[in-house]
């Protein structure tokens, strides 16, 4: 809006953007918490040595390329002229992988592991709607999302990969804007190197992040009830007094869908989620490359020879996930993740 400025702040390592008012006075505070959610992302989930291929649907190799998809992807969590977008690509930081740059298809047309992400601190509402208006103006297919965006104080986008956040907002409670910041850009970066991975493993990896660099979780996608005050800290002792005696299961985690907040799967996703980092690192990068093929193969509708678009509500089934999960980790994976959980679990 004409009456609030705002600036523009990049990390030493041109991997993340964010944008906030001009007389923002803890700027410097938030960006030392982009770089520690970078630190933690590059070292925790690198990229995978190998890219998978994704068949283009309803092409031949030789053939000319597929029309743009007609359909309208959406945020993962629906919740000024010159915008970051428009600036010229920052070159990223040196990588040791030899992954090659793979080109997803479809709305998310970038190169995987290339962009630059945006996190937008916005003032108030005026400026979020500002936002929004200029997003479905840029990027067409959002228009119909923007309607119910609105309502929201907050969104994650794959493409762009842009995210933003108000920072006053009314009825606001038990809400921490450093907590915000650290769990969007941990989604970002997520979608920018690996693209839209199962809901579960998307949101536990942010909130692995919040409980690492502020001891609480304080973000809660699609959650419309009251939080208590008590709670934010209590996931790690609430999961280790579930899973005392009993083990994980696939569907404790791997069904949380988007759309609806179910609080056992949340934090079933987040323990989860942490036991890969931790104890699972060297395969893990592979198996989220996998899951990421096999979502860009199967998320999508075909409508004709030569076109299609994508299901925007696709969500891969938990069997899928679990054969997967075994492919890369073993069949024991889901006990040594319980004993973890009972023993190891990080608070």
């Amino acid at each position: 809006s004409t009456d609030n400025a705002y600036k523009l702040d990049l990390d030493r390592t041109g991997r993340v953007l964010v944008i906030t008012r001009d007389s923002n006075d803890r700027i410097g505070q938030q960006m030392e918490l982009a770089d520690q959610v970078l630190e933690h992302f590059e070292r925790e989930l690198p990229p995978p040595a190998v890219r998978l291929e994704v068949p283009v649907p309803g092409v031949q190799k030789k053939e000319p390329e597929p029309p743009a998809p007609t359909g309208e992807p959406l945020p993962e969590d629906p919740e000024a002229d010159d915008h970051p977008w428009k600036l010229a690509p920052t070159k990223p930081a040196e990588r040791t992988s030899a992954a090659p740059v793979v080109t997803t298809w479809g709305a998310e047309g970038a190169p995987l592991d290339s962009q630059t992400v945006v996190l937008f601190v916005v003032r108030d509402q005026d400026d979020f709607v500002a936002l929004l208006k200029h997003l479905a103006a840029k990027y067409p297919y959002l228009a119909s999302w923007v309607a119910e965006a609105k309502a929201n104080q907050g969104f994650v986008l794959g493409e762009p990969c842009v995210a933003a956040y108000l920072e006053i907002a009314d009825g606001q409670e038990e809400w921490d804007p450093d907590n915000e910041l650290v769990h969007r850009i941990a989604r970002l970066l997520v979608l920018n190197r690996y693209g839209e991975l199962p809901n579960w493993f998307m949101l536990g990896y942010a909130w692995s992040l919040e409980i690492t660099l502020k001891k609480g979780v304080y973000c809660f996608p699609w959650r419309d009830e009251f939080v208590w005050a008590t709670e934010h800290g209590a996931w790690p002792a609430a999961v280790r007094a579930r899973y005392g005696k009993e083990r994980l299961k696939p569907s404790d985690f791997m069904g949380f869908q988007r759309g609806k907040y179910i609080d056992e799967m949340a934090k079933a996703s987040w323990a989860m989620t942490a036991y890969l980092v931790a104890k699972e690192h060297e395969k893990l990068p592979g198996l989220l490359e996998e899951l990421r093929a096999f979502r860009a193969e199967h998320a999508r509708i075909q409508e004709g020879p030569n076109r299609w678009r994508r299901d925007t509500k696709y969500e891969m089934p938990v069997a899928e996930q679990a054969k997967l999960f075994t492919k890369h980790l073993g069949e024991g994976y889901l006990q040594r993740a319980s004993m973890f959980v009972r023993a190891e679990l990080p608070n």
